[in-house]
């Protein structure tokens, strides 16, 4: 956790480590650095404002650079919608604005880092209202049917899939997808996602659009 508020880190890290997790605390982008290099972390909660206005978007930045994987959920006091926005384009996986619950900001890494751990478990395949997508042999099916996607439809599919329940912004799918060979056209990614809701029939509508963040493909079940 990178907080330059030494009240929060001590209020985080206790009632984290009552329930089981381990919290070790930085109070800058320096310190962030070296403890990211040095230790092994399951995610990262990062604050925006230390002793710089945007250090903790450095931060995010510096890690995106070394790792696309690990969550990053920001914590902060900066809660408009531009600060959020490009919190999600630089690739967190979460917002979480001051004040806010220590419970539920633990209930929140928890499932992030449950989901994960439940992704890694299960392999290459991944399943989610009857949508089944195997990596290793590149086949997707649809309620036991077979769905003929292209290479970057499955690509696409895969990503949202694997990060289920949280915003993957045009720019990251971007990097996974197409590694960044299309940077001239942001709407190829609108595109690709069109068609392949198009192949994917009833199932399309859990890959959600939010408009001016990306997409997400939702965990939970259409009523």
């Amino acid at each position: 956790m990178a907080e330059d508020d030494s009240r929060f880190c001590t209020v985080v890290r206790e009632y984290f480590a009552a329930n089981g997790a381990e919290v070790v605390c930085c109070s800058c982008k320096k310190d962030a650095q070296r403890l990211f290099e040095a230790q092994h972390f399951d995610l990262v909660l990062l604050d925006i404002m230390m002793y710089h206005r945007d250090e903790g978007y450095d931060i995010c930045s510096w890690i995106r650079e070394r790792d696309q994987a690990i969550p990053v959920i920001f914590v902060t006091a900066r809660g408009d919608e531009m600060d959020q926005e490009r919190g999600l384009t630089l690739g967190c996986h979460d917002y979480v604005v001051k004040p806010y619950s220590v419970r539920l900001l633990f209930l929140r890494v928890k499932s992030m880092i449950d989901h994960i751990n439940s992704l890694k478990q299960q392999g290459s395949v991944l399943s989610l209202h009857g949508i089944v997508i195997d990596e290793e042999h590149k086949s997707c099916s649809v309620d036991g049917d077979d769905v003929k996607l292209t290479p970057k439809q499955f690509k696409l599919l895969y990503a949202l899939m694997e990060s289920a329940g949280h915003v993957l912004t045009r720019e990251s799918l971007l990097t996974d997808v197409w590694n960044y060979g299309y940077i001239d056209d942001d709407r190829v990614v609108d595109r690709h996602i069109y068609k392949l809701k198009k192949a994917l029939g009833d199932k399309a509508q859990y890959i959600q659009t939010l408009s001016g963040f990306g997409y997400r493909f939702d965990k939970e079940e259409e009523l």
